[in-house]
């Protein structure tokens, strides 16, 4: 019967730092998601519209982690609340952002990639105010941007 007990806690000895290592096999590389594609197709967001608000804001916003276009998008809570395409002569995005409810909210950007396969989001967000503009052509807002699929 001892032995079944010093058995029995071998083994939830192993399981337990089995999970406290995160049961990661120890040669597996880390994995770069500014380097290695990852499997998000495009999730083609569209704007929320629920209302006739004619408020809006800019924001001329630079990707900086990548010269390839993608899809960028703001969003306030879940709502989407603008996107925007890649101008390609300036490498900008020329973001219209208009939130889907009245009082507006804190804004957050997301960023689709076809060449990461990634969805990133930006780290901060910023207040939604009517008629404001974030970041010009000659200094355009450049976020900070973590992995967020």
């Amino acid at each position: 019967m001892m032995s079944q007990v010093k058995n029995f806690g071998k083994i939830a000895l192993c399981a337990v730092l089995l999970l406290a290592a995160g049961c990661k096999d120890k040669n597996a590389e880390p994995v770069d998601p500014y380097t290695t594609p990852g499997n998000v197709e495009n999730p083609n967001w569209q704007v929320t519209v629920e209302n006739n608000l004619t408020s809006s804001m800019t924001a001329i916003v630079r990707v900086s982690f990548t010269d390839q276009p993608g899809t960028l998008a703001a969003f306030i809570g879940s709502d989407c609340c603008g996107v925007a395409e890649c101008d390609t002569e300036t490498g900008l995005y020329w973001l219209y952002i208009s939130p889907a409810k009245d009082g507006g909210g804190d804004v957050r950007l997301r960023f689709y990639s076809p060449l990461h396969k990634r969805i990133f989001e930006t780290t901060e967000t910023f207040p939604y105010l009517n008629d404001d503009i974030r970041g010009t052509p000659s200094a355009p807002y450049t976020p900070s941007w973590t992995v967020a699929d």
